[in-house]
């Protein structure tokens, strides 16, 4: 029985070509870009499951509140693992690691610039699952000075031919900007894995780093991980972790500050630590210092819905397009029916039809999907495989996603027209039994809601990134070079900035510890006569970076040679001047607690606020000092135009004067774009399904306008015997599509505004979503529906009278 209806399926699908064509067109993209989507969900949501115990494993993170202003921050102390391990019995172990952003190596008489540079215990590869092809995991790291390349690292720096080549280990590295640290070569680890949230290329035994020597509580640099045993009570950890801070960061805060925790409370100050399981912090972690950037949880929601939606849409084009051709199906019906089959086979043939259409497509969107990953792996930033598909579950996913599919899209045709009166099809009453519309009308209106809906996002999300590419930050970042690793300058510092400036296309060159956005350094201050404490941001500037910059001066003056005393001196920006409640610069001492007591910096200016941060953040309180020459970094401003060639001409100066270390740069617009990175790929993710979404409901729409054309064959033929225009058959053919559009777009405005505005609370400085702007979405999608049927509109307008007439 099966065998007869695929062979009857298969027959009609030769036969009606053009019908078969457009119904696995759309199940196909359709298929494919829900799948594609399910690949980018399923792979999010794998991040860290490769690490032995997972669920069992947490990090632990430092928040608090000064001064009403609150802090998260993914760091913390470096005595908190130790005091962990030997106080708190549900913890089994813990681990520390630290990460050094673009650090300088030298090998030999090569310099280099490594991103990837993590600092860590010795335990490191006994706590984390990161496989140690070379060396021994317990010694590797034990001491100082040790170090672990990966595979990647090894080919880079020593020519690595794979497994089994050991030439690497007993090699040296020389490390930092002055060779502060030989590195000997202990290990090779395989390449961390890319679902993991942090990744290496080197890994520096921790107590290489002075820092770890200080024991100090209230610095939080590090980054604390611990297992704990099975079923641990991690209310009894969390309250233990309460008790560290009045028994060991209490006494510092009283040391620094001079105030109890009981004290430093009743100011509305407070500090504390707060867990995070490791499976939580790719999609759920957004705080300061984090290793890498995450995901957002919110945004495979997001996808999760567009994956469904594209699945919905695709079946309900399967359905219209059945009805479609419902009349000549209807006949088929009759006949059948009048000679006996029965009801059920009749469903069952019209499933089986849905289910050749749905495997078909599902074959060939899987090949779809292998020739388009890699650009969606360029457009996403993943490296997902085809192999990913070859999961057991995901080939029971897909068996059941196309169970669903052919359900779903052969369910309608299958039980509606199989529901005709055999009489009343073969007495000509066909129609009389198909005018009710409500279900095709409804599916039409979904289509559309999402379609607009999505149409809505998408241009909220472009606009918002717009908005945040071109907003005033309070200073002119363009045409700004930034230079890392300047430390390695020395004694030619001043030398660097004098060679530069000779040149015509430089206007201004500077030195600072961080450029914006990535201004991290953070202390508390307090001003004379208070005991309140404020917690600011330190940017430190030489005396040329108020004008390299742009920066404005509110209130007071800036850094000058003139005053050598402004070695001491400060400047507040216009947040933090508010925070301390100063309205005036004259007379202002301000301390920062650790200081010798009674040792006060002079208030010399309040600048003016500007964002050095992300737009997601509102601009925080800033402390500004005269930092040293050289600093870490380095701003040189250029004029505009073949950047390229400035760069050069930096470059030959750099290696001129410090010939042994790396030049580093990147240009600062650059750097603030990259920092809605995750958002621009959301756009451009969105953008493409919002298409494929559009333009897999006009397929639907196109199917229901060949069906309605059917309909109304007659009727437009006596209308235009009688005398009617094309203009009028044309409106009469569209009105009834745009009157459903029209209330798709009524329907979407609501949902997509409330999904939108909850994306942009997001951003401290966001755009509001204009009357304009959902206007220009509705009219779009009924621009691209009046256009989608007006090819049937105008041929049914222009058919011969007679063909339709003849038969009465």
């Amino acid at each position: 029985m099966i065998k007869n209806y695929l062979k009857t399926a298969i027959r009609i699908l030769l036969r009606q070509k053009a019908y078969s064509a457009i119904n696995i067109f759309g199940l196909t993209i359709g298929l494919a870009s829900s799948l594609l989507i399910i690949l980018y969900i399923v792979d999010d949501l794998s991040y860290d499951r490769f690490q032995t115990n997972p669920d069992r494993i947490y990090r632990v993170g430092f928040k608090g509140r000064l001064q009403g202003n609150e802090f998260s921050a993914a760091t913390s102390p470096a005595p908190l693992a130790e005091a962990m391990k030997n106080e708190i019995p549900q913890v089994e172990s813990a681990v520390r690691i630290g990460y050094w952003r673009t650090f300088p190596i030298r090998i030999e008489e090569k310099s280099f610039t490594e991103k990837k540079l993590i600092l860590a215990d010795s335990n490191f590869f006994d706590f984390f699952n990161f496989k140690l092809i070379q060396g021994n995991a317990k010694d590797a790291l034990r001491g100082p000075n040790k170090v672990v390349i990966t595979e990647e690292a090894a080919r880079k720096y020593f020519g690595y031919k794979g497994a089994g080549d050991t030439s690497p280990l007993g090699k040296t590295l020389i490390l930092g900007s002055q060779g502060e640290i030989t590195g000997l070569v202990t290990g090779i680890a395989a390449d961390p894995p890319a679902n993991s949230h942090f990744h290496f290329n080197i890994l520096l035994s921790i107590d290489s780093w002075d820092y770890i020597k200080q024991g100090q509580w209230t610095s939080n640099n590090l980054y604390t991980y611990f297992r704990t045993y099975p079923k641990a009570d991690m209310g009894a950890v969390k309250a233990k972790l309460d008790n560290f801070v009045d028994q060991y960061m209490g006494v510092e805060i009283e040391k620094y500050l001079g105030l109890t925790m009981k004290q430093f409370r009743e100011q509305g100050s407070d500090i504390g630590f707060f867990l995070q399981p490791l499976l939580d912090i790719h999609l759920r972690s957004n705080f300061t210092e984090e290793l890498e950037p995450n995901s957002n949880i919110t945004y495979l929601y997001l996808f999760g819905a567009v994956s469904l939606f594209i699945i919905l849409i695709a079946c309900i084009n399967f359905m219209n397009l059945s009805t479609a051709r419902s009349a000549n199906r209807a006949k088929e019906v009759g006949v059948r029916k009048t000679i006996g089959a029965l009801r059920i086979r009749l469903v069952g043939q019209f499933l089986i039809e849905s289910y050749l259409y749905t495997f078909i497509s599902v074959i060939l969107a899987l090949l779809v999907i292998y020739l388009v990953l890699g650009p969606f792996n360029l457009l996403t930033g993943k490296e997902l495989h085809f192999s990913l598909l070859g999961n057991p579950s995901l080939i029971t996913g897909i068996a059941g996603l196309t169970l669903l599919v052919g359900l779903l899209a052969g369910s309608y045709p299958a039980f509606y027209l199989t529901s005709f009166k055999p009489v009343d099809v073969l007495k000509g009453k066909i129609r009389s039994g198909m005018k009710s519309s409500g279900l095709r009308n409804f599916m039409v209106i979904a289509q559309f809601t999402i379609s607009i809906g999505l149409i809505i996002s998408t241009l909220v999300v472009y606009r918002q990134l717009h908005y945040v590419q071109e907003k005033n930050l309070g200073f002119d970042k363009e045409n700004v070079l930034n230079v890392l690793h300047t430390r390695n300058l020395g004694s030619n510092a001043l030398a660097l900035k004098n060679e530069l400036l000779k040149h015509p296309e430089f206007t201004g060159v500077s030195y600072s510890n961080n450029l914006p956005p990535n201004i991290n350094w953070n202390t508390v201050f307090r001003l004379k006569g208070t005991d309140l404490d404020h917690l600011l941001s330190i940017y430190e500037m030489d005396y040329d970076h108020l004008k390299t910059l742009g920066y404005t001066m509110e209130k007071g003056r800036f850094f000058s040679r003139d005053f050598p005393s402004d070695s001491n001196a400060i400047i507040l920006n216009e947040a933090a001047a508010a925070q301390f409640g100063i309205t005036t610069v004259d007379g202002q001492l301000i301390m920062a607690p650790g200081n010798d007591p009674g040792h006060y910096m002079e208030l010399i200016g309040i600048i003016k606020d500007f964002n050095f941060e992300s737009l997601h953040n509102k601009i925080k309180p800033m402390a500004v000092r005269l930092g040293r020459e050289p600093n870490y970094e380095m701003a040189i401003r250029f004029t505009p135009g073949k950047a390229a060639e400035k760069v050069k001409i930096v470059e030959g100066i750099w290696k001129k004067l410090a010939p042994q270390a790396p030049f580093e740069y990147s240009f600062l617009d650059q750097n603030f774009d990259a920092l809605f990175r995750a958002e621009q790929r959301l756009g451009q993710v969105i953008l493409i399904f919002t298409v494929l979404t559009i333009l897999i409901a006009c397929l639907g729409l196109f199917g229901l306008a060949t069906f309605t054309a059917e309909q109304r064959a007659k009727e437009i033929s006596i209308r235009k015997v009688m005398g009617a225009s094309l203009s009028q058959l044309v409106f009469l053919m569209s009105k009834d599509f745009s009157r459903l559009v029209i209330i798709a777009f009524i329907m979407a405005i609501p949902i997509s505004l409330y999904m939108m505005n909850q994306w942009l609370d997001g951003f401290a400085y966001r755009v509001s979503i204009g009357v304009m702007l959902v206007i220009f979405s509705g009219v779009s999608a009924l621009a691209v529906a009046l256009l989608t049927i007006s090819f049937q509109s105008i041929r049914a307008a222009l058919s011969n009278p007679v063909n339709a007439l003849k038969n009465e």
